[in-house]
């Protein structure tokens, strides 16, 4: 059994403001970062003991946050293996790209609300410089849905999605076979009621177990073909940018549309619109 484990930070157990999760940027602590690494490392490492403890052969962990290369090698299980750096598919990097072998199942540890949740910690859509709202199929989405419709399509269920209650609302709408694992109450955008990451570390190796025993019952996410998309950004001039493409139709002064055969393609015009959309940003 492979497992395949995308792990992002702002949903971890301890975090509540943005300034935890980055560095670099002036008035920013590097040893608030990094501290927030570790709390990263943890959960991660919870969900690979627990995989590895329910059957797993194979846990292969995708350094899913930011610029993709927060998790140190050395702090992870040693049964791991981790995909970091410049990646082409994002978050959902190792599946359904050349030499990619099949997994039979994801996790998705410290994930988040999506854009606009009126009190989801830390929440966006994969890019908060960019997205103020993404719909496919005229369903709101959030970074685990799309990840999962991805992955679906490559014939691999998201079976666990962890990060705060405000997270667990919207994976109970759009991944409603998931375990979710609340590790903290979103009290606000940068404020949170959380467990110790002990607790978490315990609550997520739980419900890991849980999912993996449940595996038979788990689905695939899915959508009926032609997949619409229609993506909002934070300002009509990232708009202009993204609209290039052939194919993609602005919809609004800051909105475009596209429509894919399958979620594969929605997913590379998907990312290919906000990196566009971030160059007059960046």
């Amino acid at each position: 059994m492979r497992i395949y484990l995308s792990v992002d930070m702002e949903g971890l157990a301890g975090v509540s403001h943005p300034k935890q999760t980055v560095f670099g940027t002036e008035g920013i602590d590097r040893a608030d970062y990094d501290r927030t690494r570790a709390l990263m490392a943890g959960e991660t490492n919870a969900a690979i003991e627990a995989a590895l403890a329910a059957g797993a052969d194979e846990v292969v962990v995708n350094d899913s946050h930011w610029q993709m290369r927060n998790l140190r090698a050395e702090d992870l299980h040693p049964a791991a293996r981790l995909i970091t750096g410049d990646k082409p598919y994002s978050m959902t990097q190792g599946v359904g790209g050349p030499g990619d072998e099949a997994f039979d199942a994801a996790i998705f540890i410290g994930y988040h609300a999506g854009a606009g949740h009126p009190t989801g910690v830390i929440g966006h859509t994969y890019s908060s410089r960019a997205l103020a709202g993404v719909r496919i199929g005229g369903v709101a989405q959030n970074e685990a849905g799309i990840n999962a419709l991805r992955l679906g399509h490559f014939g691999v269920p998201v079976v666990l999605v962890s990060g705060d209650d405000a997270l667990a609302g919207e994976i109970e709408q759009l991944l409603p076979w998931a375990e979710r694992v609340i590790v903290k109450r979103a009290l606000g955008a940068h404020l949170a009621e959380s467990l110790s990451p002990e607790r978490a570390r315990s609550a997520i190796g739980e419900a890991v177990a849980r999912a993996l025993g449940r595996l038979g019952e788990m689905q695939l996410c899915r959508a009926e073909p032609p997949l619409r998309c229609e993506i909002d950004f934070l300002q009509p001039v990232m708009a202009d940018f993204a609209s290039m493409p052939p194919g993609v139709e602005r919809i609004g002064p800051r909105t475009i549309a596209f429509e894919a055969p399958n979620a594969d393609e929605l997913y590379r015009w998907f990312v290919s619109c906000f990196r566009l959309a971030n160059v007059p940003v960046s």
